[in-house]
């Protein structure tokens, strides 16, 4: 899994200018005088609709200088940070949307915001870290809040059990065997009624498809369904990912799935 390491090439140069000081505290995130109602990146977790801009507020402290503060906006799925607690299993689509902006900040204390626009095709949990470190190249730990995007623009896939066991159990990828059979169990629902869905694995080394089906839909609003995933015998080893896909009766396309370690 990827760790994100922050602020490290920011720190290196701030730290040249720190050779001989006697400053070694850090910066914080502190309390803001933010009478808004903006929600903080203190939050444990920020909730967010698809289509809408959202600003969140926050003071940023240091007891001589500040120096940056960078704020990276990406996704929850296929990763872990040392900082904050493990995430739960989410299906993520619209994976690919991010944001990183790095901003200066002087005087020992300064309030700022940072705005995104979330699209139309994303829902799930995304990561917002947030970096500062002062001028003397003191880098604070990393704050990290998770941002839950709702949609009812899209379909939506709903997992009930994978190879009979509940994937919010789950500890990590799971695993399939080469020439293993696995059933999947779950749903496909939206308002607009489901028009067409397919269920693929594909190797994530070249993107092939090794096995895929789809799904006898008829306009359902929502619709139940069980498949048996068959993992070639002659399927290399490494990662995978099982791509679940979906377009409404208007024609709005969803995408998502999760990651599998094939060995």
């Amino acid at each position: 899994m990827k760790i994100y390491n922050v602020l490290t090439v920011a720190a290196a140069a701030f730290g040249i200018a720190s050779c001989g000081t006697t400053d070694t505290e850090v910066p914080t995130v502190c309390d803001s005088d933010n009478l808004t109602g903006l929600p903080s990146v203190l939050f444990d977790e920020i909730e967010v609709d698809a289509g809408s801009t959202v600003v969140v507020h926050d003071a940023f402290c240091d007891d001589t200088e500040l120096g940056e503060v960078r704020w990276d906006l990406h996704s929850a799925e296929g990763h872990e940070h040392e900082e904050g607690e493990e995430e739960e299993f989410v299906l993520n689509s619209g994976t690919d949307w991010a944001k990183l902006e790095t901003r200066a900040l002087t005087g020992t204390k300064a309030e700022e915001q940072f705005s995104f626009d979330v699209p139309l095709e994303a829902r799930g949990v995304w990561d917002l870290v947030v970096s500062v470190v002062d001028a003397e190249g003191n880098a604070a730990p990393d704050v990290i809040a998770l941002v839950h995007v709702e949609n009812d623009h899209i379909p939506a896939f709903i997992l009930q059990t994978v190879d009979g066991v509940d994937p919010s159990s789950w500890e990590g990828e799971p695993m399939w065997a080469p020439g293993s059979e696995v059933t999947i169990a779950g749903a496909v629902v939206d308002s607009d009624g489901v028009s067409e869905a397919e269920v693929l694995l594909i190797r994530e080394s070249d993107e092939t498809v090794v096995w895929s089906e789809s799904l006898a839909v008829n306009g359902e609003t929502s619709l139940d369904f069980t498949v048996q995933v068959v993992v070639p015998s002659d399927a290399e080893v490494g990662e995978y990912h099982f791509e679940m896909e979906a377009t409404d009766g208007t024609g709005v396309e969803m995408h998502t799935g999760f990651h599998v370690e094939v060995e």
